[in-house]
């Protein structure tokens, strides 16, 4: 169920859980596989946010957009959220890494593919990034989001308004762009008590496959520091810390 800033999803066996993809096209094909294979479709599925701005490989931005688009509308399962890299092109401001404006970057790309008509499709794509919610709650008290958490949510209903402040609020700010060292293991467990959950998993931060951060997992999907992981989340299992997550942990390989 779709509220505001917020899914609850529940009423599944699993949700398929993956972050970062960075215009990794042969990883999102991946993922896409998993999903509708091995799944024939039938679990909800989440991908995080930052399915844009190639991190030094050819970039597939553009073709991992045009199909999550395609999907997003057509299956109800099938849930994304807002990354930082989106969130530059909603607000203006630019995303630089290793020296290279990434925001800059995605519009020449954009006008390599589509010509005159390249600001038309950016507005396009604004448009849907805006559609996007930043989090999930399971209904076995995992909450889900591409960064955090912020300080600036006391709850819930902070959560799903979190929109209304615009989108260089605190509490926007800090649910997309913060890390480990900007916040403490306390702040994950005072977060996760304000938004009735037991763990926590994002993504943004580059780890080999994964890490635990107390009751965080921070999990990387495509761009990471070595291996490659998405969750298999048991929507039936009793989460009572981060702990419990950690075997439903699975790694990709070529």
């Amino acid at each position: 169920m779709y509220r505001g800033g917020l899914i609850e999803v529940g009423g599944s066996e699993n949700l398929l859980v993956v972050t970062d993809l960075h215009g990794n096209l042969r990883d999102f094909k991946t993922y896409l596989k998993i999903w509708e294979e091995d799944y024939n479709r039938g679990c909800p599925i989440v991908f995080t946010g930052d399915f844009i701005h190639s991190m030094g490989y050819e970039d597939g931005s553009v073709e991992i957009l045009e199909t999550l688009r395609v999907y997003y509308r057509r299956y109800k399962n099938f849930h994304l959220l807002l990354g930082n890299h989106e969130w530059s092109h909603i607000t203006g401001i630019d995303v630089f890494k290793g020296g290279i404006n990434q925001s800059l970057s995605f519009e020449r790309l954009l006008n390599e593919k589509f010509g005159d008509h390249w600001m038309e499709k950016l507005e396009s794509y604004k448009r849907f990034f805006k559609e996007l919610p930043f989090a999930v709650k399971t209904e076995n008290k995992v909450f889900i989001s591409h960064a955090g958490p912020s300080r600036h949510i006391k709850g819930l209903d902070d959560m799903i308004n979190i929109k209304e402040n615009g989108y260089q609020s605190p509490a926007v700010y800090e649910m997309l762009w913060n890390r480990y060292g900007s916040y403490l293991e306390d702040d994950i467990d005072e977060f996760l008590k304000r938004v009735e959950c037991n763990a926590m998993i994002v993504g943004h931060t580059p780890v080999d496959g994964y890490q635990i951060i107390g009751n965080q997992i921070i999990l990387s999907s495509s761009y990471s520091a070595g291996r490659k992981a998405y969750i298999n989340l048991d929507l039936k299992a009793k989460i009572e810390s981060a702990q419990d997550l950690i075997q439903m942990i699975k790694f990709i390989q070529y």
